[in-house]
Formats: C-alpha cells, sequence, structure tokens
C-alpha cells in the first residue's frame, strides 16, 4: 500500500470512530427529548450517522484494495450524503431554537404572570380590607349610639356603611373584570360604533359633551376589550370632571403602522409625577372628583391595550384637561 493511501485509510478510520462516537451520543439526546417533532429529526440523523459509518468502512476498504472505480462512485453517494446530512443539522437546529424560543417566552410570561399576580394578591387584600375595617368601625359606633338613643346619627352611620358596602361591592366587580381579560378574540372592530355606544352610557347628563372629532378607524382586535378600554377611558374623563360643563372627545391620527386613539377632557388634569402610577392596580389620585374610584379601570385599559400589543399613556400639565392617548397597530393581525 502506498503510503498516501495509508494515511487516507488512517484518516477514513478515524472520522469513522467519531462518527460512531456522534451516532452513540445522540441516542443519548433521543432519550431525553420529549417533543415528537425534534424526536424525528434526531432519529433521521443518527440513521445517516450510521450510513456514513458504514460508507467510511467501505470506503477504507476499497482504498486498501485499490478499487478506483469503485472509489468514484463511492465518492460521489457520500458527497450527496454529506449535503444530506448538514441540511437535517440545520433543520433540527432551526425547529430546536424555536421550540427554545417558545420555552424562553412561555417562562417570561409566567414569571411576568406571576409577579403580576404577587402583586395583584397584596393590593386587592389591602383595598377589601379598607371598607370591611370601616364597616367593623361603623359598627361599633352604631351600637354606642343606639345605646345613647341617637338615632340622627345611627341613620348618618348607616348611610355610611351602605357606601362601604358599595365601594366592596365596585371592588369585586372590578376585579373579576381586571381577572378575565384573557386572550383577544380577533375580529374587525368600529371604534366609531364602540365610541358611540359607550357616550349612550352618559347622554341623560345635561352638562356632559361628548363628541368625535373626524372618523375613528376600523381596526382588528377584540371588540369586548377594545370597548372596555373606550367606555373605561370616558366614565373616567366624565367621572373626575370639576367644570360645569364637562367636555370629552375622541379622535384619531394615522401613522403608517399604528392608529392613535386621543381621549381627551376638560378636567382637573393629572400632574406628571403621577401619569405612570394611575395605571397601576387600584392606584387612585385625591382630588375634587365628585366619584370616588376603585383604581382598576385604568389598569384594565393598560392591560387591554398591551394584550393588542399596543401602548398607552397620559398627557397633562396637572392643571387643565387631560389627554389619553393609545397606539394600535394597524397590521399586526392581518
Amino acid at each position: 500500500m502506498k503510503p498516501s493511501d495509508l494515511i487516507i485509510t488512517i484518516l477514513i478510520l478515524l472520522g469513522a470512530v467519531i462518527m460512531f462516537l456522534s451516532a452513540w451520543y445522540t441516542q443519548k439526546i433521543f432519550n431525553i427529548l420529549t417533543d415528537r417533532k425534534l424526536k424525528e429529526n434526531w432519529k433521521k440523523l443518527r440513521v445517516l450517522m450510521h450510513v456514513f459509518l458504514v460508507g467510511y468502512l467501505v470506503v477504507a476498504s476499497a482504498v486498501i484494495l485499490g478499487k478506483s472505480a469503485l472509489l468514484s462512485y463511492l465518492s460521489g453517494a457520500i458527497f450527496f450524503m454529506g449535503a444530506l446530512f448538514v441540511f437535517i443539522v440545520v433543520r433540527t437546529g432551526l425547529d430546536s431554537f424555536s421550540k427554545m424560543k417558545v420555552l424562553h417566552q412561555n417562562l417570561d410570561d409566567t414569571e411576568l404572570k406571576n409577579k403580576e399576580l404577587e402583586q395583584f394578591a397584596h393590593v386587592t387584600s389591602h383595598d377589601l380590607k379598607t371598607p370591611l375595617r370601616g364597616i367593623s368601625g361603623l359598627a361599633s359606633f352604631i351600637k354606642e349610639d343606639l345605646e345613647a338613643g341617637n338615632k340622627e346619627a345611627v341613620y348618618r352611620h348607616l348611610d355610611d356603611m351602605q357606601g362601604r358596602v358599595e365601594r366592596m361591592d365596585n371592588l369585586i366587580n372590578g376585579i373579576l373584570e381586571y381577572s378575565r381579560l384573557g386572550k383577544i378574540t380577533v375580529t374587525k372592530v368600529d371604534l366609531g360604533e364602540i365610541t358611540r355606544q359607550a357616550f349612550k352610557s352618559h347622554d341623560k347628563l345635561d352638562n356632559v359633551q361628548l363628541r368625535i372629532k373626524g372618523k375613528l378607524p376600523i381596526v382588528h382586535g377584540d371588540k369586548v376589550q377594545l370597548s372596555q378600554v373606550i367606555s373605561n377611558l370616558i366614565g373616567n374623563a366624565v367621572g373626575h370632571n370639576d367644570k360645569s360643563v364637562c367636555e370629552v372627545s375622541v379622535s384619531c391620527n394615522e401613522t403608517p403602522k399604528f392608529y392613535k386613539i386621543t381621549v381627551e377632557d376638560n378636567g382637573p388634569g393629572i400632574a406628571p409625577k403621577y401619569h405612570e402610577k394611575i395605571f397601576d392596580v387600584f392606584q387612585t389620585i385625591n382630588g375634587s372628583n365628585r366619584k370616588e374610584s376603585t383604581g382598576i379601570g385604568l389598569s384594565i385599559v393598560k392591560k387591554a391595550v398591551e394584550k393588542h400589543h399596543g401602548t398607552v399613556h397620559v398627557e397633562s400639565d396637572g392643571k387643565l384637561g387631560t389627554r389619553f392617548i393609545l397606539n394600535l397597530p394597524k397590521t399586526i393581525y392581518r
């Protein structure tokens, strides 16, 4: 045997050993995997590795025996199998990365939901205990007033107690509303229609002027959740307005990628230092508003908009008027 043939034979046999070890490790990977598609891909890889192993041994034998014609055919076959092998490796790697991406996304979502749930449980327990403590205190006062024969104070405390019960009822309803914001069902939603429906809840108030500036678009999203968003923003603007005439308008500016929906009012405004805080669950700002807030409405707005891959922010100098601006994507669901 020529020295060159000896070197080639040694290299081929070393390749066969490496391929044998690769097939052995692939079996370990196969035993670990749980995904059926990935298992099938790795099974194909292992079969090809065994084919390569046999091919290396046949080529080594052909070199030793000096079968040059056979070597030509084997070289073509090995090149073809090598290309097929590389293709399956790349395809398997792509599938693996896709699975890893989904897994990491699910882990991130789970971690975010756990943190949100922890915060939600904390503030929920705190805010529900507040009216309960108030009711307990009022019950003690009523007992003392009954013993003293002070009926007027008893009636006054009963009215206060009824107010506390109503607040607790509103809190519980708000919690249920917030918790129901699950996956969105995408349909075409006419923002003009749902805005006009939201206006009907306030059309009997003489001191409230509601209007749509221009034309509102048809967007892709969940009709129920987007209706909640518009309804909560309009209700928030009306409920916290301190002017003799409450003015609320809804308008839209279109950008290449987003619909920029603006809900604007002429109320007392929101100080810049509270612009982020107001979107947290149960966060309220004491002011001149005539209606006690549960602090859930804007949290629902933020959560629903983010589920639509949009954003919401507030613009106000804290003195006159507030603008809530929603950026809803135009094409993400198409």
